[in-house]
């Protein structure tokens, strides 16, 4: 069963370009986007409300070497993505941002582990139980567990390529407007 991640958007069609143009990705009919090789299709449907609070769902943006993930961090940036503190140490190698609707994203540095996701390296989900999490959606989408430690457990899909789901523990979760769905 596929994975489509879900954002929830004050103005769907317009994010959804948005995303398209920064992903080299193409829009596909209203508000989806869908990439030409491996990926996730991100949906954009319209917010109930105003965004309030960090998402607890985000998507980590794979780079090939520290010279390209600036160049991503620039190209977000000239796009309208600005920098984003959610409580991140200033020590990390990967560069937080926000998308124009303030959606939360990580730009990573280069990691082996994300050679074939294609540009979306990880979809990420906060939890309370990581592992009942990570078996649970293992199970619904046929994806193999990779990692399963402490309060982290990872997904694969199981071609090794797209991208990886991981979940992380928060004991509060925040409710965000953006969702992992299968359909």
């Amino acid at each position: 069963m596929p994975l489509v991640v879900e954002f929830a958007a004050q103005e769907p069609e317009w994010l959804a370009r948005w995303w398209a143009e920064v992903l080299g990705w193409t829009v596909v009919g209203e508000a989806e986007v869908r990439p030409d090789g491996p990926g996730v299709p991100l949906r954009f449907v319209p917010a109930s409300g105003p965004k309030s609070g960090q998402n607890d769902v985000h998507l980590d943006l794979r780079s090939e070497s520290h010279g390209d993930q600036t160049h991503l961090v620039e190209r977000l940036f000239n796009h309208g993505a600005r920098f984003a503190d959610i409580g991140q140490s200033t020590e990390v190698p990967w560069v937080v941002m926000a998308d124009v609707e303030g959606n939360e994203l990580c730009v990573l540095e280069p990691r082996k582990v994300y050679a074939y996701t294609g540009p979306v390296a990880a979809v990420v989900v906060e939890t309370t139980d990581p592992r009942e999490q990570a078996r649970a959606w293992a199970e619904e989408l046929d994806y193999d567990i990779v990692a399963e430690h402490g309060e982290f457990a990872s997904l694969r899909p199981p071609s090794g390529e797209g991208p990886h789901l991981e979940f992380m523990h928060n004991e509060e979760p925040r409710h965000g407007m953006l969702r992992p769905l299968s359909h």
